[in-house]
């Protein structure tokens, strides 16, 4: 059994949510004149994005930090087993969900302002992936 390498996880998450959600309507963040609407849109939209990027790297950090000490679990190497516990785990697990949380909604506002973005450019709307034809799959008799 082999077994295919992950992919690397994205650091800019943020970064490369606006600028994807931004060229499927065939957009880059620009530089507007100061004060405008999409001036002030276009700053919302990269100080969120810088935010989301920072949520995502401190999330990757702690989930590599949590992924450590469960190795050190699973080889016998850890303070568990003898009785004692600093509650290092618990707490990644709570700072793991927090980020988690933080994160989805940092990526949502930002489609969110990209969307806005769009539409006040003018951009076309992107179209909906053609539903597939595929027929379901059958259940087999117990």
């Amino acid at each position: 059994m082999s077994h295919q390498a992950e992919p690397a996880p994205v650091v800019a998450l943020g970064t490369k949510t606006a600028r994807d959600a931004l060229a499927a309507r065939g957009l880059a963040l620009a530089s507007h004149p100061p004060g405008t609407a999409l001036a002030q849109l276009a700053d919302l939209i990269r100080e969120t994005a810088g935010n989301v990027d920072e949520v995502q790297q401190k999330l990757l950090q702690r989930a590599d930090m949590a992924i450590r000490q469960l190795q050190s679990v699973t080889l016998g190497r850890d303070r568990y087993r003898h009785g004692t516990t600093d509650g290092l785990l618990q707490s990644l697990g709570n700072e793991i969900d927090t980020l988690v949380a933080r994160r989805g909604e940092g990526v949502q506002l930002l489609r969110m302002l990209t969307n806005s973005y769009a539409d006040l450019q003018g951009a076309p709307k992107p179209q909906p992936a053609a539903p597939s034809h595929r027929p379901a799959p059958r259940r087999s008799g117990r």
